[in-house]
């Protein structure tokens, strides 16, 4: 079984290889994505390069974070809900990086430094945090669970116009979403997470790219979600 090897990320290395990713797929145009992959308004939007320029040195992106579900506690030990901040940086090199932190109030959890220049690390925060819950309630390969989201990613490529709310006001946002695991051969060892669901809510008007993100699998054993991930542009900050 493809999912249960028992091979183990070393603690940097699932950050480190949505970095490559990012990058790659936003500058590469998808190629890392194989075969499945065919540019299109969908990818375009999700990797695009840029969407940073508008966030000036010693600002910060302002992220709230939320998980819920019908979870065991002892499961999830990382920050679960608080707040995530992209801090730009000026960089020893001369090139601007982008530092990705996640609070609760209580705990931190922390990135390396992520290129400014490749698209909006929060996507890769995010998808990576699913990648790590979806590992830890089923007991399934990281390696595995992360291949399926990049194929289903570039497989997929349908983007519905929608209106978004970002301080106060209404802008014109478009949605993407998908479910990673629909026609997986291996759905019926993933519990509630083959009918995981993750969507994307963009728009040109807001810093960063990104309104919203959001991501529930089917029902727990108490008939909620197991796990709800959102993460939504709260606003930006001068560091002071």
């Amino acid at each position: 079984d493809r999912r249960t090897g028992a091979r183990k990320d070393p603690p940097d290395r699932p950050v480190r290889v949505f970095k490559r990713t990012l990058r790659g797929l936003a500058i590469a145009g998808l190629l890392a994505f194989g075969n499945a992959a065919v540019a299109g308004e969908a990818q375009d939007r999700l990797f695009a390069l840029g969407v940073l320029d508008s966030v000036e040195t010693g600002q910060e992106l302002v992220y709230g974070f939320e998980r819920r579900g019908d979870f065991p506690p002892d499961k999830l030990s990382a920050v679960t809900d608080g707040v995530a901040r992209l801090d730009m940086r000026a960089g020893a090199d001369g090139k601007r990086a982008v530092v990705v932190a996640l609070n609760d109030g209580a705990r931190d959890e922390t990135f390396d430094p992520f290129p400014a220049d490749a698209g909006n690390p929060i996507f890769m925060v995010f998808m990576e945090q699913n990648v790590r819950a979806m590992a830890a309630l089923t007991g399934g390969s990281p390696f595995y669970i992360r291949n399926r989201m990049r194929e289903a990613l570039g497989a997929q490529d349908s983007v519905t116009p929608v209106d978004a709310t970002y301080d106060g006001r209404t802008v014109p946002a478009r949605r993407v979403s998908f479910k990673p695991f629909a026609g997986d051969g291996n759905r019926e060892k993933m519990g509630p997470f083959a009918q995981l669901e993750i969507s994307f809510v963009m728009s040109d008007a807001v810093p960063g790219e990104f309104v919203s993100m959001d991501s529930v699998t089917g029902p727990g054993p108490k008939g909620e979600p197991l796990m709800r991930l959102a993460v939504h542009l709260d606003g930006v900050e001068k560091e002071d």
